[in-house]
């Protein structure tokens, strides 16, 4: 019962979702439904007029995945708002897609979420494997940790900018930027953690906090750009080279070398280069060692998963929506996590995928996490399906673990979310929960 309460804590909230000219409700607050119960959803079509009197919108059930429950079509004139009646049978997600003329809108709610879990095993190596890299780098690369002063970067209000990186496998460099108060009375700081999301990664300080000392930091090895122009012609003209290198049309660095060697997958220096750097920071003067704290969202919700089981000096950490997590979900007929490790590839290199993704899915190393930890799920993100996050969140053996439901959000929505119930909720507030210790 306790460990109920502590995922659904977060869950009661208006549950909505309010896309472009599409607004969805559910019949209960929660958004939690048992297996073989029926949920009811209510559907309103509006446009600049108000409620859509004319017209159609289709409609889909499903499992968030490839399991399709039923399908049908509201006639407007006859009745808006309308009804969709569905149930699953099963734990999981049950998924409602809507389409009115070019406006859309994505729903869902949760079937025994508690029960959720990725079916693929985890590599009975998997702790062997990661312990056996992070060792090898200690002893191949010398971590040749460099902190310069960012002066090109605008002076942030009582504190200074660092431009940080430190060296991992292949001679290669990893890359951020380090905020720190210049009241030092009261050092040493909490100290907050970013891995950046998926795209161009951070040209400066993704946040910079006047209490504490926060850090950003890029998963690419490439030397940040000064501009947002540079920035991008660098994420442009790596994924380039890594289309030819492949041979791919469409590859990019998120799904390159996972159909290699197991270390080839292109987060793998990433990973344990990052996960090293944590102890640099640890030894910093201005750094409390008993207050680093870890937020990320998206791919750095994901590598927030592997740094975290990594190195253990984290205290704290919260994984929004993470990606680079559930790539199994597919043998359950349920939407795979980005980067769809297996579905990018049809017949040549699918076989390697699968061997290699268990080794860099978040699930696996949820599993090894057992300081707080909170979780946020969007139930509309069709990037980082709830079932994936689930399957994290379940297998992690944190004593204190908590999942914020933002019921109705996609995946770029959850920020918005935790804003708009948080004085309902403050329960939801993750950014208050890291700030409290």
């Amino acid at each position: 019962m306790i460990e109920m309460k502590r995922m659904l804590m977060a869950s009661l909230a208006v549950p909505a979702a309010v896309w472009a000219g599409v607004t969805v409700t559910c019949d209960r607050e929660s958004g939690l439904y048992t297996a073989g119960e029926e949920a009811t959803f209510t559907v309103t079509v509006t446009d600049a007029a108000g409620t859509v009197r004319a017209g159609a919108a289709k409609w889909t059930l499903d499992n968030f995945g490839a399991k399709k429950i039923t399908a049908g079509e509201a006639d407007l004139a006859a009745g808006n708002p309308f009804v969709v009646k569905g149930r699953l049978a099963e734990d999981g997600f049950l998924r409602l897609g809507v389409q009115s003329g070019t406006n859309t809108c994505t729903f869902s709610v949760g079937y025994d979420v508690g029960s959720i879990r990725q079916t693929t095993p985890r590599p009975a190596d998997f702790d062997a494997y990661w312990q056996s890299e992070k060792a090898r780098l200690a002893r191949e690369v010398p971590l040749d940790p460099r902190c310069e002063k960012a002066d090109w970067l605008s002076k942030r209000a009582q504190m200074t900018i660092y431009r940080i990186s430190f060296a991992t496998f292949g001679g290669k460099r990893l890359w951020g930027f380090m905020s720190v108060p210049d009241d030092r009375s009261k050092a040493p700081f909490r100290t907050r953690v970013r891995i950046c999301d998926a795209g161009y990664g951070a040209i400066g300080p993704w946040e910079a906090n006047e209490s504490e000392v926060t850090v950003t930091l890029n998963v690419h090895s490439f030397e940040p750009g000064k501009t947002a122009a540079e920035q991008k012609k660098l994420i442009d003209d790596l994924n380039k080279g890594i289309a030819e290198k492949y041979g791919r049309p469409g590859m990019t660095y998120r799904t390159a070398g996972i159909d290699g060697a197991r270390g080839d997958c292109y987060f793998h220096d990433a990973i344990v280069g990052l996960a090293r750097a944590i102890d640099w920071l640890a030894e910093r003067p201005e750094v409390d060692p008993a207050r680093i704290v870890y937020f990320g969202s998206s791919q750095g919700g994901g590598f927030g998963l592997f740094v975290n089981y990594l190195n253990p000096r984290f205290s704290r950490a919260c994984f929004a929506v993470p990606a680079i997590t559930g790539h199994f979900g597919h043998r359950q007929e349920r939407a795979d996590g980005w980067p769809n490790y297996i579905s990018f590839f049809s017949k040549e290199g699918r076989a390697a995928a699968e061997r290699n993704a268990p080794y860099y899915d978040g699930v696996n190393f949820a599993a090894g996490i057992k300081h707080p930890v909170r979780f946020v799920v969007g139930f509309a993100d069709t990037c980082c399906p709830p079932p994936d996050v689930y399957a994290a969140y379940n297998i992690c053996p944190s004593k204190d673990k908590a999942i914020i439901n933002c019921i109705g959000a996609g995946h770029c929505e959850f920020g918005g979310w935790v804003n708009r119930n948080r004085a309902k909720l403050p329960q939801v507030d993750f950014n208050a929960w890291l700030r409290a210790k």
